[in-house]
């Protein structure tokens, strides 16, 4: 964050939103406690009322990563208050004008978008200087009051003392404190050993109005005159509208309008053909969800097939050809240490190993939607969306409807699960191409068979990996030769795919000699997007395994195996995305992690037969997870007895939330690693619903789940995506371990079956 975007004044704030309405109108307000008569708007962020109850707003989109309680925390610690007395809104998104002519939401605290693990280690300096400034304003108006210097006053639990023996609530002083201009320039702010609020377990402050099924989530909005509407999308990836008999539905009861969603091979502009990828299909309008539904079943159409209506993409079938492919010849070079082509080691052997992980849904536990209304003159626009980006949801509504960006008010709801899916636009853009066809509020919702058949899914891949180890053991040459889906083949603009699927820097890259990686595209009809941990869970899968195996191969443990080829560890240089700045990889800490989880597991005692551990480590978003699975393969079942993680993750804000985010990380990488799988066949997804989809269930859950963090006063970084790329892994290293036998594909339920089914023969007999 640079120094410009923390020295913005209140003025200027308040310019940026002047065309977005009122600065510091929050939405949906905790319920729980009485409404109470706000005195003081204190910088962006902060209201308090008359009584010191302070209210503090969320600009970052809440989905279960707990960073509406996380990110007021930062603001309240500043602010010194006690967090009890607290209540947390979501805030509309206010957009301004970069100096590029952007329109980009801003608050002086970071970006809006919730993805990649981003939104405390983004927010963490700029919040925290929010409520400082905000405290600042506080004891300035107390000095009017009382005539004396500002440093002779000091703050705790939301009063101002003063050595004469004068005190006053902030409270008392909010009115005076609201009408002072902003502090401009960075404040001085606690050092963490005055930490009061920062550090210490909270409560999720969502969790009670959830658990009284309160409308909160995106899917509960409502506006004034609202119709509602489903869209009958092309089952055929690509396909179009060949003929709609129109009197199969506008004649049906409560439905209003029929709007067509029509989209070439890819959206016309001004739609981004690879950011907002649509179905082509109709929109069917009602005034109840029940009557849309009904109409879409009863409509007449015909579907012309599109460029991927001969798609064949099950795992087996479509695969063949991309491993033909990888073994006959090199595929773009992704990085070379070394020369793996050239190596003469005597008495050196290869081991090699083939990984493959299929194609994955989101299957958010809420399924998209947007409400979305635009003014019958076309000028104005609302939205109530459940987005991680709200940013580009306003491009998108500004892109289709031509209303200026600045004339486009957002506000954020609570989403049920995200995870990369509502990051992109595609049910924004339908709702808002229905809301500007008709010039009344529409709320868009989508089924799950919907969710399902139209997703923008994880990307399959495969993968070919060779080692050359010594005769002493040591691993001298690794040769990675991988292919995946992409999620970024053939957008305009956007970086090569082999710059994109695999990190270049990530372990055991700088720790082999020779080394080299290389890229080849696997082709794919089905639109890609953003997975949780995207990229690192595929690769991660088949990097550990492979460690795994090359130990046994060399009677080596894996754990140590691990640790001597880190060595001392140090800090390396890692990059994600050439277009970003590069990050540290410190294999110090990555150590740490490795044994934090080693020895917390009591890895290496025996286990008795059918038992196995089976360990992994990965570094995501900055930061370091390891873990170990240990699992009962007996009587014809899996048993997930216990997992451990390891996690540095810098400083943890609330280890109530951080804990949550690994642990539902680990059972989240269970369910994709365990049953899941998208298929294409005859240019359709085969899968409708959770019939065949297969979502974790209660009794597949990991048993028991242990999670260790590294103290660390370094600032804090990701953790609602680190804790899935190890849990795969580890969980088939684990499998081999307690029978003997690789599983080296995702999902796994398929190759463990015969395995499970042996357990229950031995049994019988």
């Amino acid at each position: 964050m640079s120094a410009e975007r923390l020295t913005t004044s209140r003025r200027d704030l308040l310019k940026a939103a002047a065309g977005a309405g009122a600065l510091l109108v929050f939405a949906r307000p905790q319920a729980g406690r009485a409404a109470a008569a706000f005195v003081g708007e204190i910088g962006p962020f902060v209201r308090i009322a008359a009584d010191g109850a302070v209210i503090i707003g969320c600009h970052v989109g809440e989905m279960g990563q707990g960073v509406s309680t996380s990110l007021p925390m930062l603001i309240a610690e500043e602010l010194d208050v006690p967090f009890e007395r607290v209540s947390i809104q979501a805030m509309p998104l206010h957009l301004a004008r970069n100096a590029r002519g952007q329109a980009r939401s801003f608050l002086g605290a970071g970006q809006s978008t919730a993805g990649g693990s981003n939104s405390v280690r983004v927010g963490f300096m700029p919040l925290r200087q929010a409520g400082a400034r905000a405290r600042r304003m506080i004891l300035e108006a107390a000095a009017e009051r009382w005539r004396v210097p500002v440093g002779e006053l000091a703050t705790h639990g939301g009063v101002v003392r003063h050595a004469s023996g004068l005190t006053a609530t902030y409270g008392e002083l909010a009115a005076e404190a609201a009408k002072r201009p902003e502090p401009v320039g960075e404040i001085v702010l606690k050092t963490p050993d005055r930490f009061t609020i920062v550090g210490k377990p909270q409560r999720q402050l969502d969790a009670d109005r959830i658990v009284r099924g309160e409308p909160l989530f995106g899917i509960d909005a409502e506006m004034p005159g609202m119709l509602h509407a489903v869209v009958a999308r092309c089952p055929y990836l690509g396909g179009q509208v060949a003929s709609l008999d129109e009197r199969h539905g506008l004649g049906l009861p409560g439905v209003v309008a029929l709007v067509p969603i029509m989209v070439a091979d890819a959206p016309a502009p001004p739609l981004a053909p690879q950011s907002t990828p649509l179905a082509c299909g109709v929109a069917v309008v009602a005034t109840t969800l029940w009557a849309a539904l009904q109409a879409r079943e009863a409509l007449k159409i015909t579907w012309s097939r599109g460029a991927g209506a001969a798609a064949d993409e099950s795992s087996a079938r479509a695969y063949a050809d991309t491993w033909a492919k990888m073994e006959a010849g090199p595929g773009d070079l992704v990085r070379k240490d070394g020369d793996f082509a050239g190596m003469r080691a005597p008495g050196a052997r290869t081991i090699k190993a083939r990984y493959e992980a299929a194609m994955v849904a989101h299957a958010c536990m809420e399924p998209p939607n947007a409400v979305v209304a635009v003014d019958p003159a076309g000028n104005r626009a609302q939205a109530i969306l459940a987005t991680q980006a709200p940013d580009a949801a306003a491009a998108t509504i500004a892109a289709v409807t031509g209303v200026d960006p600045l004339q486009i008010d957002v506000t954020l709801a609570r989403m049920g699960g995200g995870f990369g899916r509502k990051y992109d636009q595609d049910m924004v853009a339908e709702a808002a191409i229905i809301a500007n066809a008709l010039k009344r509020p529409v709320k868009l919702v989508w089924t799950r068979e919907d969710d399902l058949q139209h997703d923008l899914y994880r990307p399959g891949a495969c993968h070919i990996l060779d080692a050359v180890v010594t005769a002493g053991g040591r691993i001298d040459g690794w040769r990675h030769r991988l292919a995946t889906h992409s999620r970024v083949a053939g957008a305009a603009g956007d970086p090569a795919p082999r710059l994109t699927e695999y990190y270049p820097d990530g372990f055991p890259a700088g720790h082999v000699p020779n080394m080299q990686v290389e890229y080849h595209l696997l082709p794919s009809a089905a639109p890609r997007g953003a997975w949780r941990a995207p990229g690192h869970v595929v690769n991660a899968f088949a990097i550990e395994c492979f460690l795994d195996e090359i130990a046994v191969a060399t009677n080596r443990d894996p754990v140590e195996l691990r640790l001597e080829m880190i060595g001392a560890g140090g800090a390396l240089s890692y990059m994600y995305l050439p277009q970003m700045p590069r990050k540290i990889f410190d294999t110090a800490r990555y150590a740490a992690v490795i044994r934090r989880a080693a020895e917390a597991s009591g890895w290496g005692r025996p286990l008795p037969k059918g038992r196995g551990r089976g360990f992994a480590a990965h570094f995501t978003f900055e930061s370091y997870v390891a873990q170990v699975v240990e699992v009962t393969v007996a009587d014809g079942r899996l048993r997930i007895d216990r997992v451990t993680a390891a996690v540095d993750a810098g400083m943890i804000i609330n280890p109530n939330g951080a804990r949550a985010q690994i642990e539902g990380g680990i059972n989240d990488g269970l369910s994709a690693a365990l049953g899941q799988a998208i298929t294409v066949r005859d240019g359709q997804v085969e899968q409708r619903n959770f019939n065949d989809y297969e979502m974790l269930r209660m009794e597949g859950a990991a048993r028991r789940i242990d999670v260790s963090f590294i103290e660390s006063g370094e600032p804090p970084n990701g953790l609602g995506e680190p804790g899935v790329p190890p849990l795969a892994p580890a969980l088939a290293n684990a499998i081999f371990a307690a029978t003997g036998v690789r599983l080296r594909r995702t999902p796994m339920s398929p190759d463990l079956a015969p395995v499970l089914a042996a357990t229950t023969r031995k049994a019988a007999s």
